[in-house]
């Protein structure tokens, strides 16, 4: 599969803290990606980086098609940040159906604010992977607030984007949903991006390994 967004050098700076400081990472077709690092070391960041929603600083962001100007999003994009970005006060239905472009056929008419932590997050999940037309995916801890069957669903539904040729990147501290469905692993630390492969990880470990290389990782420097 063909590379669809690719990140190259990318600085983001707050405060006179850099929280990028030249991160580089590749999205394929056809692989999951998890990105996996400590509270606060910048993979929201990141993912708005991707998105669109933000400048970087420095650095490019690129798809097939050629560099994307800053603060533009790759066409075919299709990107979810929790339950809790999701308007309270709109109707549930509405907003799925129009997040979906009509994908989405459920049937939902409380408003977002009167449904439960998991059901929101259940909405928002479904209503953005029933996007038609998306190549990219990108998902910040996306497993919160699901039950067992949720994230059996979710876990399902990741791997069909996958195998149409979607290139998903997923930022979450659920190091067993990570290993179960991950091809490669990025890690971010001192604002950079390190990429190691299943393989490398031994993930038929389950997610000790992932654990392993996150503490090793998160030691001081």
């Amino acid at each position: 599969m063909s590379d669809l967004l690719s990140a190259r050098d990318l600085w983001k700076k707050y405060r006179g803290h850099s929280v990028l400081a030249g991160a580089d990472l590749v999205l394929a077709g056809g692989e999951i990606t998890g990105l996996i690092g400590p509270n606060g070391v910048g993979k929201t960041t990141l993912l708005r980086l991707l998105s669109g929603f933000i400048r970087p600083d420095a650095g490019v962001v690129s798809t097939e098609s050629g560099v994307l100007p800053h603060g533009t999003g790759p066409r075919g994009l299709a990107q979810f940040g929790g339950g809790h970005t999701i308007p309270p006060r709109v109707s549930a239905r509405s907003w799925a159906r129009d997040v979906s472009e009509g994908a989405w056929k459920g049937d939902e008419r409380r408003r977002v604010r009167d449904l439960s932590r998991g059901t929101r997050q259940i909405l928002g999940l479904e209503a953005t992977l029933a996007r038609p037309g998306t190549s990219i995916v990108l998902l910040d801890e996306p497993w919160e607030g699901l039950d067992p069957n949720g994230a059996r669903w979710l876990n399902a539904a990741l791997a069909e984007r996958s195998q149409k040729g979607a290139a998903i990147l997923v930022s979450s501290h659920r190091l067993h949903e990570l290993a179960e469905v991950c091809d490669r692993f990025a890690f971010l630390r001192d604002g950079l991006v390190s990429v190691r492969s299943r393989e490398e990880m031994n993930t038929a470990r389950g997610p000790n390994g992932l654990l392993e290389e996150f503490d090793r990782r998160s030691e001081p420097s």
